[in-house]
């Protein structure tokens, strides 16, 4: 199970810890710039927890789109020391459920990829996103909610 959490002064530090594997940085902002875009573009950060253990973060921004409220899921990340357990579909499912709550209700979620993230690929397809348009160099996948 995973929980989410906002980023607040007292897990601050901890979040800043947070890490992919090495081989994996190239495709993920650090987290702190993911911090910083959240709080320049108005977006929405949640960390994870399972077991009471810091495991991941995700970066969510609704916007809207020909006038249909649809959220971006700009960053999702497990944690290099938490990677390999099924948190990664854990963290995709517990994001839905908590974008689901948001008023007005979007009705599409929206994530993007490098072509060569293909766990991140794998995940989302599994996770109901469909999608091959390429925008910016990313794979971009979109969900009904």
């Amino acid at each position: 199970m995973i929980e989410l959490e906002a980023v607040t002064p007292a897990n601050y530090d901890e979040v800043l810890l947070l890490r992919v594997a090495p081989a994996q940085e190239h495709l993920i902002a650090p987290v702190v710039k993911s911090l910083a875009d959240a709080f320049v573009w108005g977006a929405e950060p949640r960390v994870a927890r399972s077991a009471g253990q810091l495991v991941g973060l995700v970066l969510v921004f609704p916007f809207e789109l020909a006038a249909e409220p649809v959220v971006n899921i700009v960053r999702l990340m497990i944690d290099h020391r938490h990677q390999g357990r099924g948190l990664g579909r854990l963290l995709i499912d517990s994001t839905i459920d908590w974008v689901a709550t948001f008023r007005p209700r979007p009705s599409r979620l929206r994530v993007a990829t490098f072509p060569e993230n293909e766990r991140a690929l794998i995940l989302y397809r599994t996770a109901g996103f469909q999608g091959s348009d390429i925008e910016n160099g990313e794979v971009v996948l979109w969900r009904p909610l």
